[in-house]
C-alpha cells in the first residue's frame, strides 16, 4: 500500500508543479494562448463539474475501451506466454519475435486499422490491445521459465495434483511478474485509447483535447489534460489495490 512519505513526496510534487506553472503564468513568460493561469482552468473544471454529462461521457468512452483493450490483451498474452515459457523449443522460437514487436511503434499501423475497422471504439481497442499484449505475454513466458523444476517435482513426490502444484508453487512464482507486466500495459492501454480518439475520434477524452487544442481553447484544454492525468491516477491505484490483495490470497 501507499505509505505516509509517498503520500508527500507526490503532494510536494503536485505543489512544485502547481507553483512553477502559477509562477510562469503570472509573469507573463509564457504567452497565455499556450499557458493559461490555473484560475481560468479552474473555472473550466468547475463548469464540467456542473454538467456532469458533459464530464462523465468522455471519460466513460474511455475507460470502456481501455478496459476492452485491456481485458483482451490479458486474456491472449496470459495463456501464449505460459505455453512459451513452458517449453524451451518455443522459447527460443518466440521469444526473440514478441520482444522485437514490443519494440515496434505500433501507432504506424493505427491508420490501417482506422481504415478497416472505422474511426469508433473498434480500432482503439484493437490499437490499445497491441501495446497492452506484449509485456504481458513476455513476462509470462520468461516467468513461466524461471520457475523451479525441482519444486514442481517435490510437489509431484508428495501427491500434489496438476491443479494443486499450479496454484502452490507455479501461480506464486510467475504472479510478481506478470502483475507488475499487467501494471505497465494498463498505462499502456490507457495512453494509446487517449491518442488514438486524439488522432481520429468522435468521442472519449483524446477527442476532447483534440476538439479543444484545435479550438485555440487552452484553458478547456489543460482542464482535459488534468482530468486525463486524474483519470490515469486513479485507474493505477484502483490497479494496485486490486494486485495487493489479490497477491495477499495467493501466498496465504
Amino acid at each position: 500500500m501507499i505509505s505516509p512519505r509517498r503520500v508527500l513526496v507526490y503532494a510536494g510534487t503536485v505543489a512544485g508543479v502547481l507553483a512553477t506553472w502559477w509562477a510562469l503564468a503570472a509573469s507573463g513568460t509564457v504567452a497565455p494562448l499556450l499557458l493559461p493561469t490555473i484560475g481560468s482552468v479552474w473555472r473550466v473544471l468547475a463548469g464540467l463539474a456542473g454538467e456532469p454529462s458533459r464530464l462523465a461521457e468522455p471519460i466513460a468512452t474511455t475507460l470502456r475501451e481501455t478496459a476492452a483493450a485491456f481485458g483482451a490483451a490479458a486474456l491472449l498474452a496470459l495463456p501464449l506466454g505460459v505455453l512459451v515459457g513452458s517449453s524451451r523449443l518455443l522459447r527460443r522460437a518466440y521469444e526473440p519475435v514478441l520482444t522485437s514487436m514490443n519494440a515496434l511503434p505500433l501507432v504506424i499501423l493505427y491508420p490501417v486499422l482506422a481504415a478497416t475497422l472505422g474511426v469508433g471504439s473498434q480500432s482503439k481497442i484493437v490499437l490499445g490491445a497491441l501495446y497492452a499484449f506484449f509485456p504481458i505475454a513476455i513476462a509470462a513466458a520468461r516467468a513461466t521459465a524461471n520457475v523451479d523444476g525441482r519444486l514442481i517435482v517435490a510437489a509431484r513426490t508428495m501427491g500434489a495434483t496438476r491443479a494443486q502444484w499450479l496454484r502452490a508453487v507455479v501461480l506464486p512464482a510467475v504472479l510478481g511478474p506478470v502483475l507488475a507486466a499487467m501494471r505497465v500495459s494498463l498505462g499502456l492501454a490507457l495512453v494509446t485509447v487517449i491518442a488514438a480518439e486524439f488522432i481520429a475520434g468522435a468521442a472519449g477524452i483524446g477527442y476532447q483535447l483534440g476538439t479543444t487544442s484545435q479550438g485555440l481553447d487552452s484553458p478547456g484544454l489543460f482542464a482535459w489534460i488534468v482530468i486525463a492525468c486524474i483519470v490515469t491516477v486513479a485507474v493505477n491505484l484502483l490497479f494496485s489495490v486490486t494486485t495487493h490483495v489479490l497477491q495477499k490470497g495467493v501466498h496465504r
